[in-house]
């Protein structure tokens, strides 16, 4: 392991167990507030220990009441839970919540980060050199400007407008009209979002010398690409309300959508990322993007160390008869499964002339398929999936544990899959069962990779009309992935070359946080979020000669549809919050 690396995680271990207010406590070991900003490496672990508290990782589980085990793509239409007793399943993923409290699990009110940013920036403008050098003080700085973006940014896509602090508040001595600010507008959230995110990728190094986990300058502009991006899509499918405390106005559309492209453009030119292309089965290369953890195509990752300081997808995803305990949290739904083109005519399954069997309906996809999930028959650890839920021999059929269901199957426990297909990406994979134990995953969480700046870049293209250039940019994604047909989406144009390459998103991104976020950002949600999961049941058939064959159904796979109403556009701010400070204006409908 890198060095930098290991000290890096050992002082954010250090720091995880203090409380947030530390620089508000007595002396820690001798340890004064005033020796934190004497010392680069206490200022270097403060810092890092705002890192660790930033809202960017998606590997963790919700933990607790709200999930137990379940991931953030629950809440999308790309899987359901696979507990069907936990509040994702029958509280939020049905639509039951609202602002009596702020259980809802994607909730993320980030001040007690702001404050520790503005108080960081405040301390280390102020820093001499004979602490830190310029360069090193304006490296951190970088540090500080991007993650306070992107807190912003994280509440902007949760409630629209919301309060700008920009230095640090004091009950002592800032005035009360400051201590209890009102919202800012929506675009003025977006507005500070890129304008930090610019002054960061001016301030930071283009790398941090091998040093994993610190963001470097392209970080700080990929963040620029998807802000924009989010702020255009909202501009132009959203609706400005409360005097702008929600939505953005649509005369403004282009011009963000020109920020996102001219940000891709240029981390696309000069960053010296290249899509990862290491592998020649171009879904076991997909599979490894996310595994080998190489620096070619990741622009920003949050490090996660094994055993050491380790989270538990492993734990939690594992198919059924792999796991140690859980498992199998996310069900992959057949909307995504239906969401991969057929390799020999570039088509959807449901498009005529597709070529798509329901018979052989795993066969003849988009490689990115095998790439993202598990399904029948397919090797994992070792072994084979089986997830059919029962055996035929002789007319007769056998539902019992080891005869005739599969040891993946439906129905052989409530931990197993309720769709068919199980997720792959990101697994540990081996030779043998892995047994992967709570917090002993270690695969880093990809934040911003280049994959997403070309879709990045060719959504922008397309909302702006450059439909060449769309192609452009959605070529070098389509052709890493193994495809064979349509490379540049040729036979489409208008609207449905911009929900091809939409799909392209769905595809490329599953599992990495932002179908939920963008169908909102599109405003499609009612329609794509208000659905009932389906997934694809497989009957084993065992001939005298001991031969197997299988056919395949597809069933309904959750109890009650899920639903997306029109406030769930924006979480509510919450009735604690608006107790709190009673200038916090709720937002619509609730």
């Amino acid at each position: 392991m890198n060095r930098n690396t290991f000290l890096l995680l050992l002082l954010t271990l250090f720091f995880v167990g203090c409380s947030d207010d530390y620089l508000n406590q007595p002396p820690l070991d001798r340890i004064t507030d005033s020796d934190v900003w004497r010392d680069q490496a206490l200022m270097d672990a403060y810092i890092y220990k705002i890192y660790d508290d930033m809202p960017w990782d998606y590997l963790k589980d919700f933990g607790g009441g709200a999930g137990f085990g379940a991931h953030r793509e629950i809440l999308s239409d790309l899987a359901r839970s696979t507990y069907a007793w936990t509040p994702a399943s029958n509280t939020f993923r049905p639509g039951n919540w609202g602002t009596a409290n702020n259980t809802w699990p994607l909730d993320w009110w980030g001040y007690f980060n702001i404050w520790k940013i503005n108080y960081a920036l405040q301390n280390i403008e102020a820093v001499g050199q004979d602490v830190l050098t310029l360069e090193e003080r304006d490296h951190r700085l970088g540090e500080l400007y991007f993650m306070r973006a992107y807190c912003y940014f994280a509440m902007a896509k949760r409630y629209g407008g919301v309060p700008i602090i920009l230095e640090p508040q004091d009950p002592n001595t800032t005035p009360e009209e400051e201590y209890f600010p009102e919202r800012d507008t929506e675009q003025a959230v977006y507005d500070q979002v890129l304008s930090d995110a610019q002054l960061a990728f001016e301030l930071l190094p283009h790398r941090w010398n091998g040093l994993k986990g610190r963001a470097g300058k392209w970080a700080a502009k990929a963040l620029e690409s998807r802000a924009a991006l989010y702020a255009g899509s909202i501009a132009k499918y959203g609706t400005y309300d409360m005097d702008g405390l929600v939505g953005l106005p649509s005369s403004d559309a282009d011009a963000y959508y020109q920020q996102a492209l001219d940000a891709s453009a240029e981390i696309i030119s000069n960053s010296g990322h290249t899509l990862f292309n290491q592998y020649p089965d171009p879904a076991e290369n997909y599979y490894r993007l996310f595994v080998d953890e190489t620096e070619d195509e990741a622009i920003f990752v949050k490090v996660w160390l094994p055993f050491e300081k380790g989270h538990s997808y492993d734990l939690y995803n594992t198919p059924y008869s792999y796991r140690v305990d859980w498992g199998s949290s996310m069900s992959p739904s057949k909307q995504l499964m239906d969401s991969y083109e057929m390799l020999s005519t570039g088509l959807l399954p449901d498009q005529e002339g597709s070529g798509y069997d329901p018979q052989a309906p795993f066969d003849n996809r988009d490689p990115r398929f095998k790439g993202t999930l598990l399904t029948d028959n397919d090797v994992f650890q070792g072994s084979r999936i089986e997830t059919w839920y029962a055996t035929e021999r002789n007319g007769e059929l056998d539902t019992n544990t080891g005869t005739g269901i599969g040891k993946d199957g439906m129905g052989i426990h409530p931990d197993a899959t309720k769709t068919g297909a199980y997720v792959r990406k990101y697994l540990n994979d081996g030779s043998s069962p892995l047994l992967i134990q709570q917090y002993y995953s270690g695969q880093d969480c990809i934040i911003f990779r280049l994959g997403e700046i070309y879709l990045n870049a060719a959504e922008a293209a397309i909302e702006l009309g450059l439909e060449e250039e769309a192609r452009g940019y959605i070529e070098p994604i389509r052709t890493r992935a193994g495809l064979q047909q349509h490379l540049r989406l040729e036979p489409y144009s208008g609207l449905e070359l911009r929900d091809r390459i939409r799909n392209e998103r769905k595809i490329e991104l599953a599992f990495e946080d932002q179908r939920y976020w963008d169908v909102k950002r599109w405003r499609i949600a009612e329609e794509a979020l208000s659905v009932q999961i389906m997934g694809i049941r497989s009957l084993r058939h065992v001939d005298d000669q001991g031969q197997e064959t299988f056919t395949y159904e597809t069933i309904v796979a959750e109890s009650q549809k899920m639903n997306f109403f029109p406030r769930h556009y924006y979480f509510p701010i919450g009735q604690d919050r608006v107790n709190n400070n009673p200038k916090l204006i709720e937002n619509p409908g609730y």
